[in-house]
C-alpha cells in the first residue's frame, strides 16, 4: 500500500499528533461522563446538558476566537490552548456526584477549545501543499474517527481497569503530549500585530466579515451548511446512543461501543481511506455528497422503522451493519465539502471561516438537541431516528436542487 504523500511532511505529522491526542483524550472523557450521567439518571436530557455546557462558550466567544486566530501567532495559540486543556481535564477529579461542577468544568474546557479548533484548521493549509489537502483532510478525519473509536471503545474498559481518576489523569497526559507536539511547529506570524485600542473595536467587524464572506459566496455557503449539518447530526446521534442500546438492542449501555460506535467508526475509517482517492481520480464532489446523503437517510429510516419488528438476535447484527454504512456516508459528506471550503477560501479568512462554522453549527444544534432528547424520552428512540431520516432525505432533495454542477468545484486560477 502506498503511503500518503502528506505523511512525508514532518510539520503535518506534528499537527496530526496533536490532533490525535486532543481528540482521543476528549472522547474518552466525554464517553466516561456520558455513561456516568445516563447510568445514574436514566435520562437523555441529563446527558444533553453535558453538550450544552460544552456549547455555551462557542456561542459566547466562538466568533471572537476565530478572529483572534487570524491576527495572532497560530503556533503560540495551539501551544497555550493544549496546555490549558490538559490542566482543565484534571479538575474532573474533584467533581464526584456534583453534576453542576461537572458541567462547569466542561464549560471551561470548551472555552479553551474555541481557540484551538480554528487554529488547527487554519494552520493545516500553511503546512501542506494545495494538492495534498484532500489527503490531509482525510488524515484529520481519520484521526477524528479513530479518536472517537479509541475513546468511546476504550472508555468503559479503562474505567473498569484503571478507575475513574486514573482514566482522567491519562486523558490529561494525552493533552500534555499534544502541547509538546505543536511546540516545534514553524512560527506562523500573525497577519498583523495586535493593538488593543484598535483591535478591540475591530473584533466584531471582523466577525461580521466572516459571516458576510460565507453568506455572499454561495459556493462556500452550501458546503458550510453541509458540514455544519453533518456535525450536528453526529452529535445528536451520540447523545441518543445509550437510549438506542437500551431500548432497541436491550443491552447494557456499556456494550454500546461494540454494536454501535465501533461499526460506525469503522465505516468512517473506510470512507476516510476511499474518498480522498476518489477525489484525486476526478469524481465530482457533488456526486459523492448527494449519494452519501441519500444512503444515510435510508439507514436512519431503517433503524427507526425496521428494527423493532425483528427479533433481538437479528437486530444485534443488522444494527452494526447500518451503523457501518452510516459512518461511511457521513465521511462522504464531510471530506468533499471541507476540501472545497479550504480550496476556495483566502488564507486571511481561513480562521474566521472555520470558527464561524463551529459557531453556526452549535447554534443550529441547541434546539434539535433538546427536541431529540424530548422525542426520545416521550416517544421513543425509534421515532427519533424516523424523524432524523426524513430530515436527511429533505437535505438530499435540497442538495439535488441547489448544488449545481459548478458550485462544488474550485474556481480555476487565471
Amino acid at each position: 500500500m502506498k503511503i500518503p504523500s502528506v505523511l512525508h511532511n514532518k510539520q503535518f505529522i506534528k499537527l496530526w499528533i496533536s490532533q490525535m491526542c486532543t481528540v482521543t483524550g476528549l472522547n474518552i472523557v466525554n464517553f466516561v461522563l456520558l455513561l456516568r450521567l445516563f447510568d445514574r439518571t436514566g435520562s437523555t436530557l441529563a446527558a444533553s446538558f453535558l453538550w450544552i455546557s460544552y456549547s455555551l462558550p462557542i456561542l459566547l466567544v466562538g466568533p471572537i476566537a476565530a478572529t483572534v486566530v487570524d491576527i495572532v501567532n497560530k503556533k503560540r495559540l495551539l501551544t497555550i490552548t493544549t496546555l490549558l486543556q490538559a490542566l482543565t481535564i484534571l479538575l474532573f477529579l474533584f467533581t464526584g456526584d456534583r453534576y453542576f461542577l461537572l458541567y462547569a468544568i466542561m464549560f471551561i474546557y470548551s472555552l479553551f477549545s474555541q481557540f484551538y479548533l480554528p487554529s488547527e484548521s487554519a494552520t493545516l493549509p500553511n503546512l501542506v501543499r494545495k494538492e495534498d489537502l484532500p489527503e490531509a483532510n482525510g488524515m484529520f478525519l481519520l484521526t477524528k474517527q479513530a479518536g472517537m473509536l479509541i475513546g468511546y471503545g476504550s472508555a468503559g474498559f479503562l474505567t473498569l481497569l484503571l478507575g475513574f481518576q486514573s482514566t482522567i489523569i491519562l486523558c490529561s497526559s494525552l493533552l500534555a503530549l499534544a502541547c509538546i507536539s505543536v511546540i516545534s511547529l514553524p512560527t506562523m506570524k500573525a497577519i498583523r500585530k495586535i493593538n488593543v485600542e484598535q483591535d478591540l473595536a475591530q473584533f466584531f467587524s471582523k466577525v461580521g466579515e466572516g459571516y458576510l464572506f460565507i453568506k455572499n459566496n454561495k459556493s462556500i455557503l452550501y458546503p458550510v451548511l453541509l458540514v455544519a449539518g453533518s456535525e450536528m447530526i453526529m452529535l445528536i446521534v451520540a447523545i441518543n446512543m445509550p437510549a438506542l442500546a437500551r431500548d432497541i438492542l436491550h443491552i447494557r449501555i456499556e456494550n454500546a461501543a461494540t454494536y454501535i460506535i465501533i461499526p460506525a467508526l469503522t465505516g468512517a475509517l473506510a470512507g476516510v481511506m476511499l474518498f480522498p482517492k476518489l477525489l484525486k481520480q476526478g469524481l465530482r464532489k457533488k456526486t459523492i455528497i448527494k449519494t452519501a446523503l441519500l444512503i444515510l437517510a435510508f439507514c436512519f429510516l431503517a433503524i427507526g422503522l425496521l428494527l423493532n419488528f425483528l427479533p433481538i438476535p437479528t437486530r444485534l447484527w443488522m444494527l452494526p451493519i447500518l451503523c457501518l454504512v452510516a459512518g461511511f456516508c457521513f465521511i462522504g459528506v464531510e471530506i468533499p465539502a471541507q476540501t472545497f471550503m479550504q480550496e476556495s477560501t483566502p488564507p486571511e479568512m481561513m480562521g474566521r471561516l472555520w470558527g464561524n462554522l463551529w459557531f453556526m453549527s452549535t447554534i443550529a444544534t441547541i434546539a434539535p438537541m433538546f427536541l431529540s432528547a424530548s422525542i426520545t424520552e416521550f416517544l421513543g428512540v425509534d421515532t427519533f431516528f424516523v424523524i432524523l431520516g426524513i430530515v436527511i432525505f429533505i437535505a438530499w432533495f435540497y442538495a439535488e436542487r441547489q448544488i449545481k454542477d459548478h458550485s462544488m468545484e474550485p474556481i480555476k486560477e487565471e
